[in-house]
C-alpha cells in the first residue's frame, strides 16, 4: 500500500515545520511555493525572530511557549545544531491595565516565572535605555532570538534528506478542497490526499471561498542598527524587549554574534502590494528612530546598517486559524507572532491531518483557546 500523500502550499516557518511532521508520519509530501524555497519574501524570513512568554489577554499562548521551547530542542537534535540565542526579555509597564501589566496577569495565570523590577533598579541594570516614566520592568530569563533563516535552511535541509519533494515557483492560484487539487498560476496541476494551505500573506485569497473569517496583510519595516561605541558593551549583553511603554509597539533583539541589532515598531503603514517588490522610505527609517529617541539613549548616534520590508497576515484577535474543509486544511498562524510557535504549530497541524487528534481540538488550541467559543 502506497503512503498518503499530502501537498502543503507554503514554504514558510509553519509550512516547512508540518511537512516535515508529517514525513515524520509516514506522508508522502510535496511542498509548494509562489517563489524560490526558501522565499526571502516569506513572512517567515529574516534573520531572527523573538520569542517571549509575554502574552497579554490570552495564558494559553503564554503557556504554550515553553511547549514551543521543547518542541525547538527537539529540532535541534535532529539538525545537529542550535539555532536559538537565549537573551532574556524585557517589558516595560507605564500603569495598570497596560499591555505589560496584562501580561503578567496573564504569566501569573500559566505560572510562567519572571523577574520584577522597580525604575531604579532598572535603570541601574540597563542604562542604556531611557524610561523615566516606567512603573516596572518584567523580565524573563527564558527568551531570545531564534535565528529564522537558519531553521529554514534546516528545515529544508531535513526535508530533502527525508525524500520530500519541495517545488519552487509553483504559485497556488486555486485550490479544490474536494479533488485535493492545487492549480497553479502557470498551469500545472498538483493532487494529493490532503492539501495543506499555509500559505502565508496571500491567504487572503486562498481562504476567501472556504474560511469564513477576515484575514489582512499587515506590513512592517524593521531596522538593523550598530550602537555608538559608548554603550556597545551594555547592548552586548542586552535583553530583547517586546514591550517598551509604547503606543507604537517598540520591540527588538539586541546585537548577536555577526547580527546587529534590530529595531522593531508596530503600526507601520500598509504601503505597497505584497506580492509586489518589497520598499520601504526614508521617513519610515526617520520615524522608527523617532520612537525609539524616548526609550533609548543616543538614539542618534546609532548607525542604521539595513533596514527589511515585511508582509504578513493578521487574524481576528491575533489567534491562528485552522479550518478543514473536505481534503483541505487551511493555516494562517501568523498574526505577527507565529514563528515562535513554528515547530509546535507544525506538530499539531500534522496530528491532526492525520486523523491523530480531532481536528476540532487542534483547531482550539492554535487558536489559544481552551475551548471556542461559539462566535468563534
Amino acid at each position: 500500500m502506497s503512503a498518503p500523500s499530502v501537498l502543503v502550499v507554503g514554504a514558510g516557518v509553519t509550512g516547512l515545520a508540518a511537512a516535515h511532521a508529517l514525513v515524520g508520519r509516514g506522508f508522502d509530501v510535496t511542498v509548494l511555493d509562489r517563489g524560490p524555497i526558501p522565499n526571502p519574501i516569506a513572512s517567515s524570513f529574516d534573520r531572527h525572530r523573538l520569542i517571549r512568554h509575554h502574552y497579554p489577554d490570552i495564558p494559553l499562548y503564554a503557556r504554550r511557549v515553553d511547549e514551543a521551547f521543547a518542541a525547538w530542542d527537539d529540532l535541534w537534535d535532529e539538525l545537529g545544531e542550535t539555532h536559538y540565542i537565549e537573551t532574556g526579555v524585557i517589558a516595560v509597564s507605564l500603569e495598570p491595565g497596560d499591555w505589560t501589566d496584562r501580561a503578567r496577569r496573564a504569566m501569573d495565570e500559566v505560572g510562567s516565572a519572571y523577574e520584577m523590577l522597580d525604575a531604579a533598579a532598572f535603570a541601574a541594570r540597563f542604562p542604556h535605555f531611557a524610561m523615566p516614566d516606567m512603573a516596572y520592568c518584567l523580565l524573563t530569563r527564558r527568551g531570545g532570538a531564534l535565528l529564522a533563516d537558519r531553521i529554514l535552511a534546516g528545515y529544508i535541509r531535513l526535508l530533502r534528506e527525508e525524500g520530500a519533494t519541495l517545488v519552487p515557483n509553483a504559485w497556488a492560484e486555486a485550490v479544490d478542497p474536494a479533488k485535493g487539487r492545487v492549480v497553479a498560476r502557470d498551469g500545472r496541476v498538483f493532487e494529493a490526499d490532503q492539501v495543506l494551505l499555509a500559505p502565508g500573506v496571500y491567504a487572503p485569497h486562498i481562504f476567501q471561498d472556504f474560511v469564513d473569517v477576515t484575514l489582512e496583510p499587515r506590513r512592517s519595516v524593521l531596522l538593523y542598527a550598530e550602537p555608538p561605541a559608548r554603550w556597545a558593551g551594555h547592548w552586548s549583553n542586552s535583553p530583547a524587549w517586546v514591550d517598551l511603554g509604547s503606543k507604537d509597539e517598540i520591540w527588538g533583539i539586541p546585537p548577536l554574534p555577526g547580527i546587529p541589532m534590530k529595531l522593531g515598531v508596530g503600526n507601520a503603514a500598509p504601503e505597497g502590494d505584497p506580492s509586489g517588490p518589497r520598499f520601504f522610505h526614508e521617513h519610515e527609517v526617520r520615524g522608527i528612530l523617532d520612537v525609539y529617541r524616548t526609550r533609548v539613549r543616543d538614539i542618534d548616534d546609532f548607525k542604521v546598517v539595513e533596514g527589511h520590508c515585511n508582509w504578513w497576515t493578521m487574524a481576528p484577535q491575533e489567534r491562528f486559524v485552522f479550518r478543514n474543509v473536505e481534503r483541505a486544511w487551511f493555516l494562517s498562524a501568523c498574526s505577527g507572532h507565529g514563528f515562535k510557535f513554528g515547530a509546535l504549530t507544525g506538530r499539531d497541524v500534522a496530528a491532526a491531518i492525520s486523523g491523530d487528534e480531532p481536528a476540532q481540538t487542534v483547531q482550539e488550541r492554535l487558536a489559544g483557546f481552551d475551548r471556542l467559543p461559539d462566535a468563534a
